[in-house]
């Protein structure tokens, strides 16, 4: 019988037999799975069957249903094959006996580095991640999303858990935008080195262009990008690698992860991007959230 397993999130480690044609997955108790994450709509998603095949259906939820990282369409089925991570809210899923080999899979390229060449010496003196450190890190992401209501502390820890993770990184930030406008109105940052220059601590072309276009930035070696992509600001903050993620909830944009190294090109590659990217679906959510609660909280002190 198949069973659907849940991963990460305040259920991690749970499995259910998909015992129906059709069952619904949420918050609430008359859900056929039950989940205890509260960015978990009360019903959330509909998990279908039909003959070998299976599709997910999101019902309208508030914070969307991303299937191997993308957000599918609410309220249309969405064929998955057995294994491909299921995100709701800090939770995944998966459906069949092939997630251990699957999601492991899919959480270790975010990790494991491979030899490319004299190019990749800068990833030589870290150590090769294995999948447990990167599934320990979507747990501890995942429990500061879950029990924090206070954007800054949001922010602050699930940098300092990137920081731990990628030795490379040597300037990190959160920026948030405002929904109407665009314009940046608040950073977070974070550095690995104390340094006087805090006024430059990120690159403004590289988050702009990613608020505009809403999607995520990948220089592994600025000095090898046409000048048109280079900036200025670049140059003076000796940026040589640079990494930016739109954090977007909702279909809308909330802000961006940046991450930047001095030191060395190439201190960042596709399985860097990919968990970033991984991370940046429940924390866009999970950061709209808090800013709703600090909402709330200053009308009700009004």
């Amino acid at each position: 019988m198949t069973v659907v397993h849940v991963l990460t999130g305040p259920d991690r480690g749970e499995s259910y037999k998909l015992e129906k044609d059709n069952i619904n997955v949420g918050r609430s108790p008359d859900n056929d799975i039950q989940l205890n994450d509260i960015l978990v709509s009360r019903r959330h998603l509909r998990i279908g069957r039909k003959k070998k095949k299976y599709f997910v259906q999101d019902l309208k939820s508030t914070n969307g249903t991303f299937v191997a990282g993308e957000q599918i369409r609410s309220g249309i089925e969405f064929e998955v094959e057995e294994g491909v991570p299921i995100a709701i809210g800090v939770s995944v899923l998966c459906i069949g006996e092939k997630c251990s080999e699957r999601v492991l899979a899919f959480l270790d390229t975010f990790g494991r580095s491979e030899e490319i060449g004299e190019r990749d010496t800068a990833f030589e003196k870290e150590k090769r991640m294995r999948p447990e450190r990167n599934i320990e890190l979507f747990y501890n992401v995942s429990n500061v999303l879950m029990k924090s209501r206070n954007v800054d502390e949001i922010s602050e820890k699930m940098l300092g858990y990137l920081f731990d993770l990628l030795k490379r990184i040597d300037r990190g930030a959160i920026i948030l935008v405002d929904n109407e406008t665009g314009n940046i109105e608040r950073v977070i940052p974070r550095m690995r080195e104390q340094s006087d220059a805090t006024f430059m601590m990120y690159s403004r072309t590289v988050v702009d262009r990613v608020i505009r276009e809403g999607k995520a930035l990948l220089m592994p070696d600025t000095h090898l990008e046409d000048e048109a992509d280079r900036s200025v600001s670049m140059e003076l903050m000796k940026v040589r690698s640079v990494l930016c993620v739109p954090l977007i909830s909702r279909s809308k944009i909330r802000g961006v992860v940046y991450l930047d190294s001095v030191k060395i090109p190439f201190g960042f590659r596709n399985e860097d991007l990919s968990l970033i990217k991984a991370l940046s679906i429940p924390a866009a959510v999970a950061i709209e959230q808090a800013l709703l609660h600090s909402s709330e909280e200053e009308g009700e002190i009004e």
